[in-house]
């Protein structure tokens, strides 16, 4: 009996409506971060990543220009708004090779294991609850894998084992540097 009162509610729904359209919208969550997050102004006289990193502690306000990328394949968190940046000074493999040695542009293989602690960090987008939001980052507002960045935010993780994690307030982005120019897209 209660399956047919059901088919016969599904029919009654599905057979009335007509052409009249509603103004309801459905609610879908946007998964792409709020644009407060961006700026188009380039601060200047901004320090790189390994010289910021040096003085730090853990609650200080800081900025720094960084790159985005530093693991290969890997510079992007696929469910969570977290991305790797690395220090400028350090050259990734799209700017000491040719694609046949590296398959991943924005890996860091050639820089050595203390050159590495030393000039990676941890960029974390947080939500007004204080958490991640929970969808990869790459892309939203031109957040892509070798670009420079200006990050700005507040240092909420730091050790003499060269874990560095920022929770950004602001992000510039630039372009992505040429084989002859490291610094090409920095400014």
């Amino acid at each position: 009996m209660k399956q047919i009162f059901t088919i016969l509610v599904v029919a009654a729904l599905t057979a009335c409506g007509g052409k009249e359209e509603s103004n309801v919208q459905p609610t879908v969550a946007s998964l792409e971060l709020p644009s407060s997050f961006f700026t188009a102004s380039r601060s200047s006289d901004v320090k790189d990543l390994v010289e910021v990193k040096k003085t730090a502690k853990k609650g200080d306000a800081v900025t720094f220009l960084a790159r985005i990328g530093g693991r290969g394949n890997a510079s992007f968190v696929k469910t969570l708004s977290m991305m790797i940046v690395a220090d400028p000074t350090l050259l990734s493999c799209e700017l000491v090779s040719d694609e046949s040695r590296c398959s991943a542009p924005e890996d860091y293989c050639c820089e050595d294991q203390e050159s590495l602690a030393l000039g990676l960090g941890t960029i974390r987008f947080m939500d007004e609850k204080g958490e991640l939001y929970p969808f990869s980052i790459e892309d939203s507002h031109g957040l892509e894998a070798l670009k420079y960045v200006i990050i700005t935010g507040n240092v909420v993780d730091i050790n003499d084992s060269g874990v560095f994690v920022v929770d950004a307030s602001k992000v510039w982005v630039g372009g992505k540097p040429s084989y002859d120019n490291n610094r090409q897209g920095s400014m």
